[in-house]
């Protein structure tokens, strides 16, 4: 049986697992997941548990057996969601900080944002790719804020391959003399937007003009931390959406 969407009402009292080993009638959940559900929440045959397969599906399954590493379902009900932010890609910088870029990326992921690239540039601080962490904070986030699409994170070394981004450019300066705020109201869902934010420091003159074409915003008159401009920002989208 498959359901459009579940209430809000509905999302606030699950409990969300993930599993990529599912099929139109059984679950397979391994590793972490299925230890968290047998050792942490003490589930066993019989119960009730929900599982999203990271492509816009929620499962309601009923477990039919634990095992040391494996916990097996049947699915009883399937829940569809549209992924509603897919046509937006943000663009965060490597910070010095790893704290603040994780803490950014999870709230994205919260507020509903799916696609990713974490970048390089003149002024980045540290650099090397951790895609494997960041996915799993991505997914507990995905999780915890019953969203049932996976965010996808790229990584790029080079700046200008942000150029080959689909979508329309824009870039977040200080000094832009258009505010952000007026112009959610002209995106389109038929369009796709690449949301660039600079590392500690700005982006360069040089890189700014690497990105051609590109609208340039300022968010607020303040001058914000690279996290706090970019949860601002994700904020504004999300809650015009």
């Amino acid at each position: 049986m498959e359901n459009l969407s579940l209430g809000s009402d509905f999302l606030s009292n699950i409990e969300l697992y993930f599993s990529l080993y599912t099929t139109d009638t059984n679950v397979s959940i391994v590793g972490e997941e299925a230890h968290h559900i047998m050792k942490v929440m003490r589930h066993s045959v019989g119960d009730e548990i929900y599982v999203t397969n990271g492509n816009g599906k929620i499962f309601r399954v009923v477990i039919s057996s634990t095992e040391k590493n494996e916990v097996k379902g049947k699915i009883i009900e399937t829940f569809s969601y549209e992924n509603k932010l897919s046509n937006f890609t943000i663009c965060i910088p490597r910070l010095r900080n790893s704290d603040r870029f994780e803490f950014a990326l999870e709230k994205c992921v919260e507020l509903g944002f799916t696609n990713f690239v974490v970048f390089e540039s003149n002024r980045t601080i540290v650099s090397g790719d951790k895609t494997s962490r960041w996915m799993k904070i991505a997914t507990a986030a995905m999780k915890q804020s019953l969203h049932s699409y996976l965010p996808q994170i790229k990584y790029f070394r080079k700046f200008e391959d942000i150029n080959s981004l689909d979508g329309s450019k824009i870039i977040f300066e200080q000094e832009a003399n258009k505010m952000f705020s007026s112009a959610i109201s002209s995106f389109s869902n038929d369009n796709k937007y690449v949301l660039l934010f600079g590392p500690e420091g700005g982006l360069t003159e040089a890189e700014i003009n690497i990105i051609q074409p590109s609208q340039k915003y300022s968010i607020t008159s303040n001058r914000l931390r690279t996290e706090t401009a970019v949860i601002s920002v994700a904020s504004m989208i999300s809650a015009n959406y």
